[in-house]
């Protein structure tokens, strides 16, 4: 009786520091995978890969910059990129939501193929000594580990968030391309700025992009391109 009541007495500490711990809150992840890095690294001389590396890194930073009031965190990890949120408001969600379809729309641009999932939990961010964990950041890798085409979905932990938010042009439900087959899950629209801007010109440009990553790949991955161009074409003859 004794060692239950000091386990339990333990655990209740343990739950205060973490509540006490300002690392660790209820936040939105964004989990992005470059694709094909292993790839890249043995194609591409070290040098070319390094200068694509870096002025990729300098428009991540430029648009993480745009939003520093905001407090969006970024951590790098090889081939993937991680954005934290400091909480889990509506500005909070747009803000990240907003930051990853740049990071998207920069990536395909410059040929460098992206997906990711955006997940809401409890997470431990500390920059200062490189620690993030979290069940939210587990179920955004594996949601974008089962993605088959260049997107980034919800995991259904940030659904009731996403729906809050009401109709916008950020995120929208559809049949997903997943490993597993097509499923329901919302997406964040990369390919769409604004609803009231030229959709045209950045339609072109997004199809001109892949159009060029296509010629780079063969067999299974050109599967990815396809899937993309399925997505972005059904939203475009919906929209119109």
């Amino acid at each position: 009786m004794g060692t239950e009541n000091s386990y339990i007495a333990l655990e209740g500490e343990s739950s205060l520091q973490l509540r006490a711990d300002k690392n660790t809150a209820n936040r939105f992840v964004a989990f992005l995978d470059i694709m094909g890095f292993k790839d890249r690294v043995a194609r591409n001389s070290h040098a070319k890969l390094l200068t694509q590396l870096t002025d990729f890194n300098k428009d991540i930073a430029g648009y993480i910059g745009k939003y520093q009031q905001a407090e969006i965190q970024l951590a790098q990890f090889s081939d993937s990129i991680v954005l934290f949120s400091n909480d889990t408001t509506p500005k909070s969600l747009k803000t990240i939501a907003e930051v990853a379809r740049g990071i998207m729309q920069t990536a395909i641009m410059q040929q460098i193929p992206l997906k990711g999932a955006i997940a809401q939990g409890q997470i431990t961010c500390d920059t200062s000594k490189q620690l993030f964990f979290g069940q939210a950041l587990i179920d955004a890798y594996l949601l974008e580990e089962n993605i088959f085409y260049y997107g980034i979905l919800a995991h259904h932990t940030a659904e009731t968030s996403i729906m809050r938010l009401g109709n916008t042009s950020l995120f929208k439900d559809i049949k997903a391309p997943l490993k597993s087959g097509k499923i329901s899950h919302y997406e964040l629209s990369w390919y769409v700025d604004d609803p009231l801007s030229d959709k045209n010109g950045l339609f072109d440009e997004v199809c001109n992009a892949l159009k060029n990553i296509r010629q780079t790949v063969s067999d299974a991955p050109r599967k990815y391109i396809d899937n993309t161009m399925e997505v972005i074409m059904e939203y475009y003859i919906k929209n119109k």
